[in-house]
């Protein structure tokens, strides 16, 4: 017993000797980690976190917009004959979408403030953005049907689908994600982003969805001006 003693005491005493010792600050912080091993600031563009909501919403008012002109005409079967000026055809078709996109707007943020609490001062903000961007993606799908047909639903889905995969996907080739960051559903994104969150970018955003807007309703209005031209020899033929 005594010999089985000496050993295990001096088996302790070399175990006790290989414990790492730590200054101070060196505990405080190892108990820092260990209190909290991971942090995140939920604000990365990911499909969680803060990202998540403006992700979401935008997708929503996209394929919401894209819904719109099943049902609404990009521009009216009576353009040829209408003896209204071409932007006031265009006009006429873009209105309803757009007030569809306004509403949608800000249905949507309204069940993002019933559902997360955003502060009122940040949500306000984010639903004249969420209305902004309902008008404009209207104007962006009418032009889009407007140019290529039935088509151009199709190509709207294919933009609304690449915006969500270079966003949620973080192996996306670089080409695409390039691509997704020209589409009207990026400036989107950064505005609404930035209302929730610190990263800012909300001033650029909301300029950049702006200048589709514009430039979608002049196109379409080039579209009503094509279609209402005819030549001689096309309004000579028996009906």
């Amino acid at each position: 017993m005594a010999s089985g003693t000496t050993s295990l005491a001096d088996g302790l005493d070399t175990a006790v000797s290989q414990l790492p010792t730590y200054t101070d600050a060196e505990a405080a912080t190892l108990a820092d980690v260990v209190a909290d091993p991971v942090s995140a600031t939920g604000a990365s563009d990911s499909l969680f976190g803060l990202a998540a909501v403006p992700l979401l919403v935008m997708a929503v008012l996209w394929f919401g917009g894209l819904a719109s002109f099943v049902a609404f005409q990009a521009v009216s079967a009576r353009a040829l004959t209408s003896r209204r000026p071409s932007a006031l055809v265009a006009l006429r078709g873009f209105l309803p979408a757009a007030g569809v996109g306004a509403a949608q707007g800000l249905l949507v943020a309204a069940v993002v403030q019933v559902a997360s609490r955003y502060d009122w001062g940040d949500w306000a903000l984010f639903a004249l953005i969420c209305i902004a961007a309902g008008i404009a993606f209207a104007a962006v799908h009418q032009a889009l049907v407007a140019v290529f047909g039935g088509a151009g639903r199709w190509v709207a889905a294919v933009i609304g689908a690449l915006a969500l995969g270079a966003t949620i996907v973080s192996t996306v080739p670089p080409a695409l994600a390039a691509a997704a960051a020209l589409m009207p559903t990026a400036p989107v994104y950064d505005a609404m982003l930035g209302a929730l969150s610190s990263s800012g970018g909300v001033a650029a955003g909301i300029a950049g969805f702006v200048v589709w807007a514009v430039l979608s309703l002049i196109v379409t209005t080039l579209i009503v001006v094509r279609r209402r031209t005819t030549s001689a020899r096309a309004a000579a033929l028996p009906a």
